[in-house]
Formats: structure tokens, sequence, C-alpha cells
């Protein structure tokens, strides 16, 4: 199958992939590379609709992360953390009833741990688009500039 280059903005379209939020609905414009969000609080959500729907075979709709694709990706975090201690807490912070904010509020009292685990888990959202559009048969355009890591392959 033959893949098609298009220009797409990977840290825009990583973010896409980690939006839990059920309202929104993120599409990529098969013809320029953006992607389009639709909200139901934006002034043109009707008109975007109308474009997607109208326009189908253009708008390519960007999957919702698993329900549980943090919880995953904690898991895979705790195993590359060597301090005891935060290894010995962090599953406990996972049990808590909002595990994103228990986890990032521990990791904050740890130091470099919660920026450690922002990077990692916006690599792994990197590495989940970059999957998708592969399997979409979409090529990353080379960028000039923007997101350095716009033009990484996926591994």
């Amino acid at each position: 199958m033959t893949m098609r280059e298009l220009d797409v903005d990977l840290a825009q379209l990583a973010f896409a992939f980690e939006d839990p939020l059920p309202d929104s609905h993120y599409y990529l414009d098969l013809d320029t590379g953006s992607l389009l969000l639709i909200r139901p609080e934006l002034d043109d959500v009707a008109e975007l609709r109308e474009d997607v729907e109208t326009e189908n075979a253009r708008y390519l709709y960007v999957p919702k992360p698993a329900l549980n694709q943090i919880e995953l990706d904690l898991t895979d975090f705790l195993l590359t953390i060597s301090d005891e201690k935060l290894k010995l807490l962090l599953p406990v912070a996972m049990e808590a009833r909002d595990k994103f904010s228990a986890c990032r509020s521990l990791l904050s009292q740890f130091p470099g741990q919660l920026d450690k685990w922002q990077e990692w888990r916006q690599q792994g959202a990197r590495q989940r688009a970059l999957r998708w559009l592969e399997a979409q048969s979409i090529k990353l355009m080379p960028r000039k500039y923007g997101d350095a890591k716009a033009t990484g392959e996926c591994s």
C-alpha cells in the first residue's frame, strides 16, 4: 500500500491521543494535515460538524485514548523508577479514585520524577500517534521547523 505524506504536527496529534475528555473529538484533515477539534461549547461547532459529515473522506477521526491508558503508562513507568520508596508508594497512589492526580502529587514530591513522568507520557503518546498514522498509511512529511521530534520513526 502506498504511504501518503502529510505535514502533521506530531505534538498536536500526540495531545489528541492523550485527551480523555468525552466531549473533545479530533479529526485529521487529510488534505492539510491539520487537526480539527470539535467541542460542544465552540461557537462554530455546527459548521465544523457539517464539514466533517459532508466531506467525510477528507477527515479521519482520531481515536480517544483507552480508558486505562494512564494506568498502563503508569505501570510501565514504574519499571523505570530506581527510588525504592517511590516504587512502593506509586502503586498505592494508582489505587486512588483519581489516579492521575494522586500520582502527579506523589511524583512532585520526588525531585525530577514529575518531569520524567511527563516526558515518558508524552513520548508514549507520540509513539501511539506514529503507529496510528502508519496504520492509516500516512507518513510524516519532514518539518523544517516546529516539533523537532516530528520526523521520528515509529518503534
